[in-house]
């Protein structure tokens, strides 16, 4: 993300002052790509070449300060970094991080940030394929550093659309899913958090192909919103602007087929009765 917020600044800068990329290459002698790379936050320049872009962008005194302590923290790791999850995992858990709004499509099972520790150690127990036994211990205690942003300042505003189906498969769990339906009734009642229930009788909807998140950091002068996409074995981040607004799109139609947040609360509270 820092990478992001540094990249998105130097290129700001640079179309402000009517910088061509081919220009600012010529400066670093360097490709065209790699300035590329650093304004989409691929890579982040070196000390030298951050002062160099920036007088050759004319920037304003202050600039420096900010954008050297930006590329310094770009360089740290976070918390994630010590679980040793799949890097494409990885990258995603780090923009989750930082986001400030999230809007999430769960079709098969309970959105991350929602599960109970229970729960997702099941969830691990059912795909044995993704993760071997002596590793679930810790993907679990990574789930549960995420699931803070629920209720940990800063609060993520988090908007979630769950298919019924994913809440009938969690019953079935017995016990765990017992607890697992009381756990989502809890978040739903939090102000940061909105949940809605997409319910089976609703028949086809807008995300078939499987569930997906939504991620803004608080608008794009910050970082560009991004989404990720999740597949069988694997996810992607996506930050490509078509497939985010493709994705909005169909985020927005999940919406309003889906029960409304007052209804899903009073489905959960009946289910859990049941």
């Amino acid at each position: 993300m820092r990478k992001r917020q540094l990249g998105s600044q130097l290129r700001r800068l640079r179309t402000d002052a009517g910088v061509s990329s081919e220009v600012a290459a010529a400066e670093l002698d360097c490709a065209r790509s790699k300035i590329s790379h650093m304004e989409t936050g691929r890579n982040a320049p070196r000390k030298p070449e951050l002062k160099a872009l920036l007088e050759l962008y004319g920037a304003p005194a202050d600039a420096y300060a900010t954008l050297e302590a930006l590329r310094i923290e770009s360089g740290e790791r976070g918390w994630w970094s010590t679980f040793k999850l799949p890097n494409w995992f990885s990258v995603y858990v780090g923009l989750e991080a930082d986001a400030s709004t999230m809007w999430s499509f769960a079709g098969e099972t309970i959105p991350g940030l929602m599960q109970t520790i229970d729960y997702n150690r099941s969830t691990h127990q059912a795909t044995p394929h993704l993760a071997k036994p002596g590793e679930v211990d810790r993907l679990v205690e990574a789930r549960r550093r995420r699931s803070l942003r629920l209720s940990t300042a800063p609060l993520l505003d988090y908007r979630a659309v769950i298919s019924e189906a994913a809440v009938r498969r969690a019953v079935g769990l017995g016990e765990v899913g017992a607890a697992q339906l009381e756990h989502l009734i809890k978040l739903a009642e939090q102000e940061n958090v909105g949940l809605q229930i997409l319910p089976l009788a609703a028949g086809l909807h807008a995300s078939l192909g499987g569930s997906f998140v939504l991620l803004d950091f608080g608008g794009v002068d910050v970082a560009p919103p991004t989404a990720f996409q999740e597949f069988a074995t694997s996810g992607e981040v996506a930050d490509d602007q078509e497939i985010v607004a493709s994705l909005t799109a169909a985020w927005n139609l999940l919406h309003e087929q889906a029960l409304s947040e007052d209804d899903s609360l009073s489905w959960l509270r009946r289910v859990a009765g049941e």
